[in-house]
């Protein structure tokens, strides 16, 4: 059936309920993890602090660190959840294909960037161990963020097949 401007891919593809799960699972995810600590970190036996990525961005800029400060703030906490908006305006919202397909290259080409908090948490976990001073490790976090990014990037695929689908 192909698509029409006055149709959402909800609407074409009623039976398909995984997309709102995905999405669900990935919003609720995401503002978990963020709430969640994702890394611990301690000195010997007299210091022990956790972070979580606003305590961490909030140091940063104090810190004087503002372009890093924003490029975490921007592509952890704000891309995500606006991609779980722009996924729930994908499925429901009636729209031209042609729109839908833009926007929907553009999460693409966006979510690229999704993990890269993720990787420099990894590193920064990894370079603190070896220092044999500081004992780092991943919180639960760590984990709820990364499979809420995971989500997301699943929903994105599974949505963009839909919407090719519906075009053909």
């Amino acid at each position: 059936m192909p698509d029409k401007p006055n149709r959402s891919l909800h609407q074409q593809n009623p039976r398909c309920y995984d997309v709102p799960l995905l999405i669900a699972g990935s919003g609720a995810a995401l503002v978990v993890g963020l709430s969640l600590p994702f890394m611990s970190l301690k000195q010997l036996i007299f210091w022990q602090d956790e972070y979580t990525l606003f305590t961490s961005i909030k140091g940063m800029w104090a810190s004087e660190h503002y372009a890093l400060a924003c490029l975490i703030f921007f592509f952890s906490i704000v891309f995500p959840f606006a991609k779980v908006l722009a996924l729930v305006a994908a499925w429901y919202v009636r729209m031209p294909a042609e729109k839908r397909d833009r926007m929907l290259h553009w999460l693409g080409m966006l979510g690229k960037w999704s993990m890269l908090d993720v990787f420099v948490i990894a590193i920064l976990i990894v370079l603190t161990q070896s220092k044999g001073v500081v004992d780092a490790r991943a919180q639960a976090g760590l984990y709820v963020f990364s499979l809420a990014i995971l989500l997301s990037m699943v929903t994105s695929i599974r949505v963009e097949r839909l919407a090719k689908k519906a075009t053909k």
